[in-house]
């Protein structure tokens, strides 16, 4: 088939493109899991700052509420993004499914061919000899 080398080609390009956008989305999430380990550390300094100091008014109460906030929202940023992963996965599996469906029917329609000049080659060769055979035999 003429068309199965451009099929071929434009299924790894939609393969690449699929894998792009499930590592851009990967790495976001590593993103916003970094986000939480850094908040986490902050709020243990924060924590033993508040703990040392003496004041009453040192402001804590106001960060812990501002702390516990941006950790709901990268939190629901991961819930989010969760299902968004798993179309990008399942467009990879299927973007790769469908390269290697057009690279085997490009592959057997090669084998079939050779076959086929296979076939021509051994009648041409066949009659070559059943031609010398009668030659032969004739004189």
């Amino acid at each position: 088939m003429k068309g199965l080398p451009t099929l071929i080609r434009l299924s790894k390009f939609r393969l690449d493109e699929a894998r792009r956008q499930l590592a851009e989305l990967e790495r976001l999430r590593e993103h916003l899991l970094q986000g939480l380990q850094r908040l986490a550390a902050e709020v243990a300094r924060e924590q033993q700052v508040a703990a040392a100091s003496q004041d009453p008014h040192s402001g804590y109460a106001s960060y812990a509420r501002a702390a516990m906030a941006r950790r709901a929202t990268i939190e629901q940023s991961l819930a989010d993004l969760a299902p968004k992963l798993g179309d990008a996965a399942n467009a990879v599996t299927a973007a790769f499914q469908e390269m290697k469906r057009y690279e085997l029917a490009e592959e057997h329609s090669r084998r079939r061919g050779e076959g086929k000049r296979k076939r021509r080659e051994a009648a041409a060769l066949d009659e070559t000899a059943l031609g010398r055979f009668h030659r032969a035999k004739a004189g």
